[in-house]
């Protein structure tokens, strides 16, 4: 579950920030609930997805539900 905005861009696309504070614990569980992030990466999961960010250090958002 995650919350999301508008893109001020497009009306037509909305851009959603992962509640990364879900997952605090190192490692992801093995569900497969793929989103695709705002870089063009299908993430096997919202939780996969912060632990990039994490890594990364680089604003990612779910641009949708599913795959890329």
């Amino acid at each position: 579950m995650f919350v999301c905005i508008l893109n001020v861009v497009s009306l037509y696309q909305r851009q959603c920030f992962p509640m990364c504070y879900n997952y605090q614990l190192p490692g992801c569980p093995f569900n497969f609930e793929p989103v695709c992030g705002s870089n063009g990466v299908t993430y096997a999961n919202e939780c996969v997805l912060c632990d990039t960010i994490r890594e990364t250090r680089r604003k990612i958002l779910i641009v949708k539900c599913g795959p890329c």
